[in-house]
């Protein structure tokens, strides 16, 4: 009982921030953002497919209304499904603020998350509740956190999602050295590993990658015994060669993007990098599991863990659709340069270099936890008594490698370097940073000694806590006014024309829509900059009981099933939009009677409504 007391000043302090917070930042977004009607292109796209997923599954197309979980190319199928699920939940708020809620959602519970992983990492109710109240304050006294937690991005579910895994990885070499084996580790495993998984495949494979370098660095030996094991039972002949191939294949990717003009982002590359790959899993997951007890002989049984509860049905899920991996590879084509090094990212102070955005308001508090964290870290491999190996094997330390390795590898693979991509790391660094700084307090061999690392670890909480109380602190009541919180900008006119054509909609008609601004050649148009937004604004105003889909020559085989068709462009009549328009209706035996014409107000975008003649 007295030590569960001891945990509640800062219990009640984070509640109470983190409260303030989410209180202050929702009235923020219903208040003060005129555009919350809409999300980014992404997300808009995505929210854009649910409302017609649920659609399908309301005129009892229910296989049409399921299977998109299953494709999920691009984005895994976790928020699509909450998504979807909000849908359907009794309130009248409109359907882009349930989507951009689940930001904020996230990050509310990453705190109990923060509260229990910190107990548990410390042993102590006192300073885990403690550091959980600073690690949250670390996490909102951002630049970007704030606006990414009022959106439907998914930089707060990555920063939840990351945060379990780390502590799984944690928690499983805990128990290796303790020579334990619960259930409940390997459940850990699977709902966090394949929850950041499921929050960008990207995320989830570098932390794969993370945790296998990870223990080979940790089990040198033990992997050289099974290489040559390898070597002899499965690696010969033609296999080791097409291996050896598959692989510097898939390592080249970054090399290439970098080094070369080369156009990657071919169908015929893509998918030939496709069934190469899945070959090489197949093959060696069924010489895996036709060998497995060999294999549980040899390798430790942390990768074996790691195998079945996170990267085998990982990437069974991978390569269930060819266009995941299309994705993939088209994402690692991305180059957007807004910093040069995610790691500058972290440690610089916003405003003093263009080239490298900041994240923190306040600096100094993450670098004296970074700082300090890192002298306890050397401290703990400098000490004698235990040899490096037997030190390789401590949980805090390999939950640190891996991290690292994490941010290491995503810095030297993409080229889509957005400051945003850092976000997910920080409550993750926050929690290792504390406990390495509170062993560096356990550690103390004197009283001088003890003295002297509380005064080191109360100075580190001191300068994180400072964030609260900084010019932009969230307790000084400039918080929200120096920051852009309105992810879509204040701006009404930008979005105005969506706003407008999807008004001259009738609710109940069923739609089917050719957006002229989604084709390359009105790529130089303004409307092309919100065709997204055209999109979710017409399916919005309709999906309840009508619909509009957009047209597809794969997906429609017929238009039997619409009531009208509208002709979306930057003008009336719109000569590319009007061919493509007759090409469809000819190959559909379809003829129509123009309804309607309608030019929006600021001139950007005109809608043509055609009547079906059935």
């Amino acid at each position: 009982m007295v030590k569960i007391l001891k945990s509640v000043p800062f219990f009640v302090l984070s509640v109470f921030l983190l409260g303030y917070y989410a209180v202050k930042a929702w009235q923020v977004f219903l208040n003060d953002c005129p555009n919350n009607d809409f999300l980014s292109w992404d997300e808009n796209i995505r929210l854009s497919q649910v409302l017609d997923q649920s659609v399908d599954l309301r005129n009892g197309n229910y296989w049409n209304g399921i299977l998109p979980f299953f494709e999920s190319p691009t984005w895994p199928p976790l928020r699509s499904l909450t998504t979807f699920l909000l849908l359907y939940l009794p309130t009248d708020w409109p359907i882009p603020w349930r989507d951009s809620f689940q930001g904020l959602l996230y990050l509310i519970l990453t705190f109990p998350a923060l509260f229990l992983i910190l107990i548990r990492m410390t042993n102590s109710m006192f300073w885990g509740s403690a550091f959980s109240f600073f690690v949250m304050v670390l996490c909102i006294q951002t630049r970007e956190i704030p606006v990414y937690s009022l959106t439907s991005m998914l930089e707060t579910q990555a920063m939840f999602f990351l945060l379990l895994a780390t502590f799984s990885v944690y928690q499983l070499y805990l128990e290796d050295n303790q020579k334990q084996e619960k259930n409940s580790t390997k459940y850990l495993v699977f709902i966090s590993l394949f929850g950041f998984y499921f929050t960008k495949y990207p995320y989830g494979i570098l932390f794969f990658i993370s945790c296998i370098v990870y223990e080979v660095i940790r089990s040198g030996r033990t992997y050289k015994d099974f290489v040559i094991y390898l070597y002899k039972n499965y690696a010969k002949g033609f296999r080791l060669f097409y291996l050896v191939f598959v692989v510097a294949m898939v390592l080249s990717l970054p090399i290439v993007r970098v080094v070369s003009d080369l156009n990657l982002n071919q169908r015929q590359f893509k998918s030939f990098m496709f069934y190469i790959t899945v070959l090489l899993f197949i093959d060696f997951s069924s010489f895996i599991y036709r060998k497995r007890e060999i294999v549980k002989s040899i390798l430790p049984r942390t990768v074996q863990i790691l195998w079945v509860y996170a990267i085998f049905p990982a990437f069974f899920w991978l390569f269930l659709n060819p266009d995941r991996v299309n994705a993939l590879i088209d994402a690692q084509m991305i180059v957007n340069q807004y910093t040069r090094s995610f790691f500058l990212t972290l440690w610089t102070e916003p405003g003093l270099d263009p080239k490298v955005p900041g994240v923190f308001d306040f600096i100094w508090g993450f670098r004296a936890l970074l700082l300090i964290s890192c002298v306890s870290l050397f401290y703990f491999i400098a000490r004698s008594g235990y040899k490096i190996q037997d030190k390789l094997k401590d949980p805090l330390l390999a939950a640190s490698l891996i991290l690292f390795l994490e941010l290491l590898i995503l810095e030297l693979t993409t080229g889509n370097k957005q400051p945003r991509h850092v976000l997910q790391f920080i409550p993750a660094m926050g929690v290792l940073g504390f406990v390495w700084i509170h062993r560096f307090v356990q550690a103390a061999e004197n009283r001088n000694h003890r003295i002297l690392s509380h005064v080191v670890l109360i100075s580190v909480m001191s300068l994180v806590g400072y964030n609260l109380f900084s010019e932009e602190g969230l307790l000084t009541g400039r918080f929200f006014e120096t920051r852009a919180m309105c992810y879509r900008g204040k701006d009404v006119r930008i979005f105005q024309p969506a706003r407008e054509i999807a008004e001259q909609l009738t609710p109940e008609k069923n739609y089917i829509l050719i957006n002229a601004f989604h084709d390359q050649s009105k790529y130089s148009t303004k409307g092309r900059l919100i065709a997204s937004d055209f999109d979710l604004a017409m399916k919005l105003k309709t999906y309840t009981k009508g619909s509009v889909r957009n047209d597809h020559k794969y997906r429609w085989k017929d238009w039997n099933q619409f009531d009208s068709i509208l002709l979306l462009s930057d003008s009336c009549p719109d000569s590319f939009v009007e061919e493509k328009f007759e090409n469809r209706s000819k190959m559909l035996t379809v003829k129509s009677t123009l309804l309607k014409t309608y030019r929006e107000s600021s001139g950007i975008a005109c809608l043509q409504e055609y009547q079906i003649i059935k």
